[in-house]
């Protein structure tokens, strides 16, 4: 009998294929809770149904093998439960593109069971693809319990945990930032938003001062409304002699030149406040100018008014000393709580204080509130708000 002849090289194919179908035929990985030992389960980290497995899947699965098996080997009852995630807004947008492309229909088209149908159709193909990368990995998970983050069972259990949580007071309702896209009308988490550095202009805006509110209608604010745009293309925007809106032409890049005074500004306090900001529209939702309780040049504000420049609404003049960075700019801060993070902490922080004011559509464009706006997109409405 002549001796079997090892190999110069390891062929991983050879082997590993073989020795991890023998460990299922046998059922090694399969976990039951009769069997002796203190139990010892990991639930794995769902991967995306969207994509394939990357180097992070690899080390992050490695290590829950280590773990489980070491756990086995000492007499521990062990389960690795494995499975896939839907993720949400990402495997929405490839299945409706898909959907467009292959069949020129929307999800409206074909509704709601419809997409969840061919949804379960991609996670068939793409779902199996990802088991299998596990598999090859060497994952000593229980296959017989694997679930998809959309089987009837998991959405029950999510179901039934939120109403619990609700019902506990645990969780409630209530006005909440979330990031919305308008092609696919739903919310989407934080970790799905890409950002986007891109280089914008800095508008400068006075917004001035009243005691307290009072009644009647108030005179249009646009004399009032001074605007320097930083890095602009001037031959866009043109303003005729009589008008007070009006861009600097003697600002550089990355300059900001500053207003010059009149004859309001020699009084002991000014009769303005001066904001900067990159989005000149979202103006129509301010709710509160902000600046620091310590800062002399504003701090004697505190509790009086600012008009709204176009609109004429009175929001109050508020300290935060989290917000306001009195070494920054003008140490002024345009509050608007329903479009922007930090401005609705503020909401939060002020809470009874100050209001928090939606003034977009689901769609994207301008709501009722953005008054002679409404309807319009932000980039039209921006530049008919310059031209005013």
């Amino acid at each position: 009998m002549s001796e079997a002849e090892l190999p110069k090289t390891y062929d991983p194919a050879a082997v590993e294929a073989q020795a991890y179908q023998t460990w299922l035929d046998e059922k090694c990985f399969e976990a039951d809770p009769a069997r002796p030992g203190d139990p010892y389960c990991i639930v794995i980290p769902p991967p995306n149904v969207t994509g394939a497995l990357h180097l992070g899947h690899a080390i992050n699965n490695t290590l829950q093998d280590i773990l489980t098996r070491m756990h086995r080997m000492a007499g521990f009852n062990t389960l690795w439960v494995p499975g896939i995630d839907h993720a949400g807004i990402a495997t929405q947008a490839v299945v409706e593109k898909q959907l467009k492309e292959k069949e020129n229909k929307t999800r409206h088209d074909v509704g709601r069971e419809g997409l969840v149908e061919r949804i379960w159709t991609w996670k068939q193909q793409y779902g199996d693809r990802i088991l299998e990368q596990l598999k090859r990995l060497g994952c000593s998970c229980d296959w017989s319990r694997t679930r998809f983050t959309l089987d009837e069972m998991c959405a029950k259990a999510v179901r039934e945990t939120f109403f619990k949580l609700f019902k506990d007071g645990l969780i409630y309702r209530g006005k909440r930032l979330v990031n919305w896209d308008v092609h696919l009308q739903t919310s989407i988490s934080d970790d799905e938003i890409y950002h986007e550095t891109v280089k914008t202009n800095l508008w400068h805006i006075r917004y001035p001062i009243v005691d307290a509110p009072t009644t009647g209608t108030a005179e249009p604010l646009v004399k009032h409304v001074e605007i320097l745009e930083t890095g602009a293309d001037l031959e866009s925007f043109s303003a005729d002699a009589d008008s007070q809106l009006h861009l600097s032409d003697e600002t550089a890049e990355g300059d900001i030149a500053p207003f010059s005074r009149g004859p309001e500004d020699r009084a002991s306090h000014p009769t303005y406040m001066t904001v900067a900001t990159t989005r000149p529209e979202t103006l129509l939702g301010d709710t509160a100018v902000a600046v620091h309780s310590q800062d002399p040049r504003w701090n004697w504000a505190i509790g009086k008014f600012v008009k709204l420049p176009l609109t004429n609404r009175l929001i109050p003049i508020i300290a935060d000393d989290i917000l306001v960075d009195p070494k920054f700019g003008s140490g002024v801060v345009k509050v608007t709580p329903a479009h922007d993070p930090n401005d609705y902490a503020v909401w939060q922080r002020q809470a009874g204080k100050i209001e928090i004011l939606n003034i977009l559509n689901a769609n994207g464009t301008l709501n009722e509130n953005a008054g002679p706006y409404a309807g319009m997109k932000r980039d039209p409405a921006r530049k008919k708000w310059l031209r005013i």
